[in-house]
């Protein structure tokens, strides 16, 4: 089991120190409290070990919408990365003169592409699109310097600490009235149920940082050992979905289900004693039985029976995005450019309506050759990222719980121009090697020793 080390912990007190300043200055609407928390957001993000960098981004993911003075303004949150983009890219090409190519070339020629057709189609570069550019300049070059410093479980940490403590503090923000433009919350009156969102405007975004921290969760935790933290992480596991039901999303319950089936299915078919199975398994039925039989769960519960008897058809279980995914299909029949060319990055919809599908998204936005551009660029992170370590078949599924996790909302939300789109997918590609490494150190474990005299 990874130990977390002093500077970790020092760096995570702060990131907590962070946002309770910045929900007590939202609270009593003080622009000089928010003004301090975003002051000390920047200088952690700013003058910390780079390495840490990741580990900083995932705890202030579900923060990122209050990391401003208004609603409706630009987060400090992702203003931050041209910033350090300055740093490291100077960093990169003094010290990595030979990998100049190699880690720039694809993120310049898809940039050059999606300015190109922005401009043929007469639309003006925004903001979203330059925040864009820098992304798939800045990662490539940060993560091949920084790959072997990151670890997994301290990424866990900070993405379940800042999704928990996200989950409080906009439940009990909510009910102020000036935070109405930072937190939604869906009530339908004549069907008694009500829907809470975070920070976020969509409840299913919201939905999305917790499915993945319990995922991240479900990982680590098969290879605790020590009773106090099993019982510290299925708490938090415990009270994720208790937040995650306060959405009322049937995306979240689909993929819940999947998650803890494949986990279930993982951890019965594992090398592990009959006796630890037995034993885990009645704690863990004994600590669900005690929580959801509470009146927590059974509100939420309740709000979930009311939102699945509106359903009558695909339309309306799917919450009108068949309708729309159809919609877009007959769209790209009859522009067959920008099937294969895109749209270029830009603010504009079918229609008015979004697809609410990263899928058609990208191809909409990207076209086909933009998308297998796009498809490349995320071939060369990972590769970058890698180990190289084949995973066994256990391993393989628990990859593919976290790929539920994250990958599945995809089909319901549109995921390409927000930050979710590039931080949890190497979140992922990082689980890959935490999996790989762990099931290295167990054959190693399990091999036979060498006599010593």
């Amino acid at each position: 089991m990874y130990r977390i080390k002093q500077g970790e912990i020092r760096l995570l007190f702060l990131s907590v120190a962070c946002v309770f300043i910045l929900s007590l200055g939202h609270a009593v609407n003080s622009k000089m409290l928010i003004l301090m928390a975003i002051a000390l957001f920047m200088g952690m993000t700013f003058f910390m070990d780079k390495r840490y960098f990741l580990p900083i981004m995932l705890f202030f993911l579900p923060w990122s919408p209050v990391l401003k003075f208004s609603p409706g303004t630009h987060s400090f949150y992702s203003m931050i990365v041209p910033c350090l983009f300055m740093l490291v890219i100077l960093e990169y090409f003094i010290k990595n003169k030979k990998y100049k190519l190699k880690f720039i070339f694809i993120p310049l020629f898809l940039s050059a592409y999606t300015l190109t057709i922005k401009l043929v189609n007469g639309i003006i570069p925004g903001n979203s699109h330059f925040f864009f550019i820098l992304l798939i300049i800045f990662i490539p070059m940060y993560m091949h310097k920084y790959k072997d410093e990151i670890n997994f479980e301290t990424c866990v940490l900070f993405i379940t600490t800042g999704v928990l403590s996200a989950c409080f503090a906009s439940k009990i923000l909510m009910t102020l009235p000036h935070m109405v433009g930072y937190i939604n919350v869906y009530t339908w009156k004549r069907m008694g149920l009500t829907r809470l969102s975070g920070f976020y405007g969509d409840a299913n975004f919201y939905s999305v940082h917790i499915l993945v921290a319990i995922a991240c969760l479900l990982l680590t935790l098969k290879n605790t050992k020590k009773t106090i933290s099993i019982m510290v992480q299925l708490l938090s596991i415990i009270a994720l979905i208790y937040f995650g039901m306060l959405s009322v999303s049937k995306m979240f319950i689909l993929c819940l289900v999947l998650m803890g089936g494949i986990w279930l299915f993982c951890f019965l078919i594992v090398r592990q004693s009959v006796m630890y199975k037995l034993k885990f398994l009645l704690f863990s039925v004994v600590i669900l039985i005690a929580f959801f039989s509470s009146s927590l769960f059974t509100e939420q519960l309740n709000q979930y029976l009311i939102r699945f008897s509106m359903v009558s058809d695909a339309q309306s279980l799917t919450t009108g995005r068949s309708e729309l995914v159809n919609m877009y299909i007959e769209y790209f029949m009859g522009n067959l450019n920008t099937l294969f060319f895109g749209m270029g990055l830009s603010p504009v919809y079918v229609n008015g309506y979004s697809s609410h599908n990263t899928i058609i998204q990208m191809i909409y936005q990207l076209g086909i050759l933009g998308s297998i551009l796009m498809i490349g660029w995320w071939r060369m992170v990972y590769k970058g990222l890698s180990n190289k370590i084949k995973l066994s078949f256990v391993n393989s599924m628990y990859l593919l719980m976290i790929g539920v996790a994250y990958f599945l909302p995809w089909l319901s939300l549109e995921m390409l121009y927000f930050d979710e789109f590039f931080y949890i997918t190497i979140l992922v590609f990082i689980s890959k090697n935490y999996l790989s490494s762990s099931q290295v150190v167990k054959e190693n474990e399990g091999a036979v020793q060498p006599l010593r005299f």
